[in-house]
């Protein structure tokens, strides 16, 4: 008989979060946890750079991937009281997809995906994949083809769907983690919702022909609660101006950072900086992947802020540095004239980094896409079918749709 002992992170939302490692699952999940490569989510701002804006965001992808994970189980446990044999042949697969979902971010996460053209979840897929990680090898050793079932649930491929539902569905362990952390992390309430009001909910229900993750009527009023959580924190904490101001900023720096390399142009770069900024011209290997987080971005700043030769690099990583950030303006508020003046103003080169026009979009809940789906009455129904809140939130968050200019306002007023 295997000794019982189980180890517990103590997390600031879920409180204890316990793995026994007499069992050979969660044993693995520990295992995978303790990976360089997950442990490189440490390095790794949940928020990117709001805190610049909300002192207190400085959680990390290391600390929502193991809340994500928490929350997958807590799923899979309450399906599992009534589609046990179900449920067991997906289940290890499905934990695994929710802890490891965000193993490929970059720095500053969604932030740096704009500036460096990548998406992490490909990433995440291509690490999961690839023979030469450890968690590769982890996973591997322990069922030959587990990394292709976790990859497969990521990528939104696997048979049945719900198991995809679970880890990327509008109603996820994903976003009901981030939401609520992140509202924790930046002194709000507005993400705050009644979770397990809402798995409590959760069933498995046979719809067309196949199996779906579908919430009972005791659950509507809650999932309401939670659609209106993410609206408002879509519209009060990530986008919020100053926050949009400094990623814009980070993303002008490092087009500054790529023109200086494309031209030959001195400037101070690790070997896998480099590859992260001409990624078609030096091929990325893991290990360049990998050195890449915040601490090596941050360090590239302080070096740049210091001792950089262009003087546009050097103004804009002080900036950076010292949250001395853009001035924002809605573009439907004020004259295109205006903005040609800007352009004029700064002159072509200047412009292109300091007069910047960004679409701020996010996708919202729809009808259409990864449809929320409800029974009531007996009847399997789209949430906004039967939820007037649901059907106002879908118009409402065009709302978010909004077109911003950022510019130095120690430079140009208008």
């Amino acid at each position: 008989m295997k000794k019982e002992k189980k180890y517990t992170f103590l997390d600031p939302i879920h409180q204890n979060i316990e793995l026994d490692t007499a069992k050979d699952d969660e044993k693995l999940i520990l295992s995978l946890i303790e990976t360089s490569e997950f442990q490189r989510l440490r390095r790794i701002r949940q928020l990117g750079f709001s805190y610049l804006t909300f002192y207190g965001a400085e959680s990390t992808r290391f600390v929502h991937s193991i809340g994500a994970f928490h929350i997958a189980r807590m799923i899979l446990n309450k399906l599992e009281r009534n589609h046990r044999r179900l449920i067991e042949n997906h289940r290890l697969p499905i934990l695994i997809a929710a802890l490891l979902h965000d193993i490929g971010h970059g720095p500053f996460s969604h932030s740096s995906e704009p500036a460096f053209d990548f998406q992490h979840e490909k990433w995440t897929v291509k690490i999961i994949l690839d023979q030469s990680t450890q968690i590769n090898q982890l996973l591997s050793n322990y069922e030959k083809d587990l990394p292709q079932k976790v990859a497969k649930i990521l990528s939104e491929s696997n048979k049945p769907s719900w198991t995809c539902q679970i880890i990327s569905g509008q109603l996820d362990c994903d976003r009901a983690d981030y939401l609520i952390r992140d509202s924790h992390q930046t002194g709000t309430t507005y993400g705050v919702f009644q979770l397990d009001r809402i798995i409590q909910s959760l069933e498995l229900e046979k719809v067309k022909g196949e199996v779906k993750l579908v919430v009972n009527e005791k659950g509507i009023n809650a999932v309401e609660d939670y659609l209106f959580a993410r609206y408002s924190m879509y519209l009060q904490v990530y986008h919020h101006k100053k926050t949009l101001s400094a990623d814009a900023l980070f993303s002008s720096l490092i087009e500054r950072a790529k023109d200086l390399l494309i031209n030959e142009e001195p400037i101070e770069l690790s070997d896998s900086l480099k590859v992260w900024l001409l990624p078609t011209k030096y091929k990325m290997r893991h290990e360049d992947f990998w050195e890449v987080d915040d601490v090596c971005i941050i360090q590239h700043l302080k070096s740049w802020k210091k001792r950089a030769k262009d003087y546009i690099l050097q103004d804009l990583a002080s900036r950076l540095l010292d949250r001395n950030l853009f001035q924002s303006v809605r573009v439907d508020t004020i004259r295109k004239k205006d903005i040609e003046n800007v352009v004029y103003k700064l002159g072509l080169e200047k412009s292109k980094y300091y007069c910047l026009i960004r679409e701020c979009k996010e996708f919202q809940y729809g009808d259409k896409k990864k449809p929320i789906l409800v029974e009531k009455n007996g009847k399997v129904k789209e949430l906004s079918k039967v939820s007037s809140v649901a059907a106002a939130l879908i118009n409402k968050s065009k709302e978010l749709d909004i077109e911003w200019m950022f510019y130095p306002k120690d430079l140009i007023r208008f």
